[in-house]
């Protein structure tokens, strides 16, 4: 027969398990990852999207990776011109999703050896105040190589 500590200690370490099993909810999802390796030396792009499941508002401050330098960029109109700059941070609205697109907010990929076989590129995202998200994007078909066409 079990003893009453011995029965709480099983009923502590029964209700610990059940806690621990449950997944912590995410408070940034990254998803949908593209990643388009670039011609040559010239950089690779990231698209995708972020979804801010957070109450509060929260920034992507850098993406790291320990097989490319990656660099926050975005699109903007100036004296008539769309230009592409490097930004130190992107906002997260609560409830809401950043899209990484052509044209817009993406992440440029430096120094990143290109092979002729998919390859794939092991991304951490880190926020201002949510958990860092670490992820994998496999090399695609690069942007150009998928339009061309040959008759």
């Amino acid at each position: 027969m079990f003893h009453p500590p011995t029965l709480s200690w099983l009923w502590a370490g029964v209700m610990a398990m059940l806690v621990l099993d449950v997944p912590a909810r995410a408070d940034v999802i990254v998803h949908d990852l593209e990643f388009r390796a670039g011609i040559g030396d010239r950089p690779g792009i990231i698209f995708g999207r972020l979804t801010s499941d957070s109450t509060k508002p929260d920034r992507l401050i850098a993406v790291e990776s320990p097989d490319a330098r990656i660099e926050l960029h975005t699109h903007e109109m100036r004296d008539n011109i769309m230009r592409m700059r490097r930004v130190e941070a992107f906002s997260l609205s609560p409830g809401t999703d950043l899209i990484l697109k052509s044209g817009g907010h993406h992440l440029m990929v430096f120094d990143f050896v290109h092979h002729e076989h998919k390859t794939s590129l092991l991304l951490t995202f880190r926020f201002e105040n949510a958990p860092a998200v670490t992820t994998e994007v496999v090399q695609g078909t690069d942007h150009k190589a998928r339009n061309h066409k040959h008759r």
